[in-house]
């Protein structure tokens, strides 16, 4: 994901009528979202119609959009509320809830491809995670993956910032007791690093 201030110029420019700006701030963005949607619909079929529908929105309203402070933080909410939409639409959950994530369609731990780690102790690292309960996994997630701030996080998911440190406190023990003999100090010190 690119980071805020390029968000924001994207965001900008498609309140402007800016379709490049359209098409790149989708290709930012989409991934994030899709998973994200996908962990609270359990299907990527629907998730892809869900984030579909929010920049089929955003591209019909940009002109109200203009005075959005936070870009990314409005695509999260929106992606949110159109996949609670989309559960009780399709009548799959009485009380559809966060807490009810599917926690496989979340992608958390960092890729072995990139070279930092080992495919094992990533895997490690994933099972590490897949064991917190749903919302800690996904407050680790949108931090972490998607690199949210705590606050963005807590704007987000209807929490204070406060819960959302205490949930990475313990997804970081978590993890690090998982991965502590695989990795070397600095590595798991710059993977786990948090900036709130």
């Amino acid at each position: 994901m690119r980071n805020n201030e390029q968000i924001r110029s994207l965001f900008e420019r498609v309140c402007q009528d800016d379709m490049r700006a359209y098409n790149e701030l989708y290709l930012a963005l989409c991934k994030q979202l899709l998973h994200f949607s996908a962990a609270i619909v359990s299907s990527f079929h629907l998730a892809e119609e869900v984030v579909s529908d929010v920049f089929i929105m955003i591209w019909q309203k940009r002109h109200q959009l203009a005075h959005v402070q936070n870009p990314a933080v409005y695509l999260y909410v929106a992606t949110k509320n159109y996949s609670l939409n989309t559960l009780q639409q399709q009548k799959r959950h009485l009380h559809a809830s966060l807490e009810l994530l599917d926690t496989s369609a979340l992608l958390i731990a960092p890729d072995a491809e990139s070279g930092m780690i080992s495919a094992e102790v990533s895997q490690k690292i994933e099972a590490a995670i897949r064991s917190l309960p749903a919302r800690c996994q996904l407050i680790f997630r949108l931090v972490k993956h998607d690199q949210l701030s705590y606050r963005e996080v807590a704007e987000l998911l209807n929490i204070s910032p406060k819960t959302v440190d205490a949930q990475l406190t313990i997804a970081v023990k978590k993890v690090t007791q998982a991965v502590r003999f695989d990795l070397s100090g600095e590595l798991a010190q710059s993977y786990l690093h948090l900036d709130s």
